[in-house]
Formats: C-alpha cells, structure tokens, sequence
C-alpha cells in the first residue's frame, strides 16, 4: 500500500510565490529604461506573457522552462531504450508558446536554452537528433522561427544524467483587437474549456515519486493499455494555431489561460474579482485518475494541482462560446462551454464536484 503522496512535499508554491511576487515589484521599478518612447502595458506583470506597446503594435515576451519531465523521458530510455525526446522537444516548445499566445501574440522568435552536466547527451546521435528534430518539428507547428539560443555544459551545477531545457520567445500583437486583457471580462461571458493532451508538463514531480513506489515503475500499465511512462510523455498540446483562428474569424478573445501549475485554480488567473462557476468538466484522462488512486490525493488536492483533462480556458461572450467549440473542432481539439463568470468575490466555483477555490488560494498569477 503506498502512502499518500503530496505534490507540495516536492513542490512547495507557498515558498516560491512570494519571491516570484516581490521579483514582479522589483521588475516594475525597472521600467524606467524602456527606450524608444515604449510603453509597458499596465498589469502585464503576472500575466502568462510580458507585454509592452511599440507604437501602433505591441510586443510580447515569455521565457518558460519545462520543469522535471525531461527525467522521466530519460529514465524510460534507459530501462526501455525507446527515445521519447521528440515528444520531450514539443512540451517545451508547448510550455513557451502556450503562455506567449494567451496575450494574443502572434510568435515570431523562439530561442532555445539547454544546459546539462556535461556534452554526453549530445553524443548520442539517436537522442541529440530525436530532440533536435522535435524542436524543429515544434516550431513548425506553432509557425514560429527558431532562431537559436544557448547550450551550456554546467558540470557541479546540474545534475549528472539530467538535462535542463528551457527557452524564450518574442511575439507581436498587431492591433488593439488582437491584444488579451484581464480589463476585457465582463460578468455574463463564458468560460470555454479545451482538452489537453494528459499530464503536460505540471505536476510531474508528483507522478515522478508516485513510478519510484510502483514494482514495475514507468512500465506499469494502465487501464486504457498504455503504460504509466507512454501516458506522462504524450506530447502537450501547442495552441498557437487556435489562438490564431480564433483571431481570424474575429472573435472577441476576453481572456486565455493556460492552464499549467496550480492546476484548475489558474481559470482564475485574471487580476480581477469575479467568481467563476464550472458546470461542465471535460472527460478526465486515465493519467490523472490512476495519479489520484495511487496517491491516494483527493479531489480538491487533483484539480488544484493538474489540468485534469482541460488545457486551456478561453473567455469570450456568451453568444460567441458555441463558435469558439466549432473552431476548436476544426484545429482536431475538443472543446466544452463549461460555465460562466460573475460578479462577486474571487473564487473558482466547480459545481459537478461540489468544489470552490478561494482566490487567496492563488499565491501568484
């Protein structure tokens, strides 16, 4: 029997998210130096994306990084020999992209930046090239350029056998239409969820320790026949092209979240007192329900921590929500009109589960 295992006895948000807040204050006092007449967008800090205005445009600007999920990809190759480094290079692409458009940018740049103990994993034809590759392939699918970036061998810094990745991208919003602000919510508009692909990149710590405690570990099968290791490593989801639809066809985009760390609690993200009620939940992946019953981690503990099937929330008006499913639909994602926003106090309201978040309990946006 395994005891219960808790995401924030590997990560603690209680102890990061005050220091995430006061390097958000400190950034602030810095806007001074914005050349060229550039402006900073007011409440931009917190948001999933930088945003500054260049003129008639603005500029967008993200760095992300894609956590601990690269050691699980590892660990299966060395106990399986099967490469899953290409679907590694998507996620990381996918954690950078996903935040970058929910501002409503349009990506331009994306750099890469991975740094190792040493330059062994590099040596490896078959990972270097399955990842490289990956990347490429990534970046295709988000329909950005990847100029270039940084790889560093930080021996006595990282851990040996690991591999740290990361990045950065630039992207533009090229009109006031096209730009993702809190100050666009309005009480009555509807919330609309789009699915995930699994786990993403959020909350692997916790699957990491669960696989540590199995007999067969990453090669423990599932319900639906996958292993627990082919389950964690499905690639994210990229929403760029969405975004980018749903933009064409000229939607009103309210709001984006990109649903990563701090699981469900992130549809409240926006720096504005509003109470969001779910009434409708995507169907959950059998990832997270084999996590919940070995873990033996309650509901709450679930969707405050995972996305739990739903990867992305979309904010429009009620008569828009419908559309939003359809174009959903056409970019081969399913999507749900899950619920709607109120005036009130701040709180995430899932009513299918008899749940409700706090606001207070999102330390940081």
């Amino acid at each position: 029997m395994i005891k219960k295992l808790s995401y924030h006895q590997s990560v603690n948000y209680s102890q990061a998210d005050p220091m995430k807040v006061l390097a958000q204050k400190e950034g602030l006092s810095t806007t001074t130096h914005m050349p060229f007449g550039f402006q900073e967008l007011t409440g931009t800090r917190g948001e999933s994306a930088y945003v500054f205005q260049m003129g008639e445009q603005w500029g967008a600007l993200v760095q992300e990084g894609l956590g601990t999920k690269s050691l699980v990809a590892q660990t299966v190759y060395g106990s399986s020999g099967r490469s899953f480094f290409h679907a590694i290079a998507q996620d990381s692409v996918a954690c950078i992209i996903n935040d970058l458009v929910s501002v409503g940018a349009t990506p331009v740049v994306l750099n890469a930046y991975w740094s190792s103990s040493s330059y062994d994993w590099l040596a490896s034809e078959e990972l270097a090239r399955d990842f490289i590759t990956g990347w490429r392939a990534a970046c295709d699918q988000a329909q950005v350029v990847w100029g270039g970036g940084e790889t560093q061998s930080l021996p006595g810094i990282v851990e040996k056998n690991t591999l740290e990745i990361a990045g950065s991208a630039f992207g533009i919003i090229q009109s006031a239409q096209n730009l993702v602000q809190a100050s666009k919510l309005r009480s009555g508009d509807t919330i609309v969820l789009v699915e995930s692909s699994g786990i993403h990149a959020n909350g692997v710590s916790l699957v990491r320790q669960l696989a540590e405690k199995l007999p067969d570990g990453y090669a423990t099968k599932l319900k639906n026949g996958q292993t627990l290791g082919e389950a964690i490593l499905t690639p994210t989801h990229i929403y760029a092209r969405l975004v980018a639809a749903l933009q064409t066809a000229k939607i009103d985009l309210h709001y984006l979240s990109n649903i990563t760390g701090h699981g469900w609690r992130k549809i409240m993200r926006a720096e504005r007192d509003f109470t969001y009620t779910i009434t409708t939940i995507p169907p959950v992946p059998e990832i997270f329900i084999f996590t919940q019953e070995k873990s033996v981690n309650s509901t709450e503990e679930m969707y405050s921590t995972f996305n739990m099937g739903a990867g992305y929330a979309i904010f429009v008006s009620q008569d828009e929500a419908s559309h939003v499913v359809d174009i959903a639909r056409k970019c081969n994602l399913q999507a749900w009109v899950a619920g709607t926003i109120s005036s009130g106090s701040k709180q995430l309201i899932i009513k299918p589960l008899d749940l409700t978040f706090a606001g207070s309990s999102l330390g940081v946006r």
